[in-house]
């Protein structure tokens, strides 16, 4: 589905589903500026994207402003990455914020718990193998000491996690403040 297929779907309803087979960021970022927020991730390589219309003031102020531009030259993005801002070196692409968004989405559904819990699983799993294979003293110390590894690099995972998620935040951050705020204008060269 290009873009323009999806902007006509923003039709004021409540909910908005899309099959997506790309990454699907391209869409959040489509679906945000035209007031909706992702609401639902379902399935895995050929996934539905499910947003949920955003009836805040300022929602519905930035869908406004995005479906007059949008209607006036075809560039829905213009609010979001001015173009003042758009060849800076720091700036923050409308992709990149709803890559950005769909990460801080998952976070937010299942934030350290699948990792931990994958980790925490292969730990006791690798114990009750070194249990089982006790009469093989090397594979059952491997075992042992896989374990104990697993168990031990659980916590900086959830750091590692947790750190991935501040960064994805920030990239969303950074994209609010060039809307909002952009950087001046560079000074002409004489």
């Amino acid at each position: 589905m290009n873009e323009h297929e999806f902007i006509a779907r923003l039709d004021g309803a409540e909910r908005v589903s899309v099959n997506v087979v790309t990454d699907g960021r391209l869409l959040v970022a489509i679906g945000y500026e035209f007031g909706y927020r992702l609401d639902e991730i379902r399935g895995g390589t050929s996934f539905t994207l499910v947003f949920l219309r955003d009836d805040s003031e300022e929602a519905r102020r930035r869908a406004g402003w995005t479906t007059r531009l949008y209607r006036t030259h075809g560039a829905w993005w213009d609010s979001c990455w001015p173009p003042a801002v758009r060849h800076l070196p720091d700036t923050v692409t409308p992709a990149e914020a709803g890559a950005a968004r769909i990460a801080v989405h998952r976070f937010r559904r299942a934030g350290t718990s699948p990792t931990r819990a994958i980790l925490l699983i292969g730990g006791v799993v690798a114990l009750m193998g070194a249990g089982h294979a006790h009469e093989t003293p090397p594979l059952a110390l491997s075992l042992v000491a896989l374990a104990v590894a697993l168990l031990a690099v659980t916590p900086a995972a959830a750091r590692r996690i947790l750190t991935a998620h501040s960064r994805q935040l920030a990239i969303v951050e950074r994209f609010e403040n060039q809307r909002h705020h952009p950087p001046p204008h560079a000074p002409e060269a004489a």
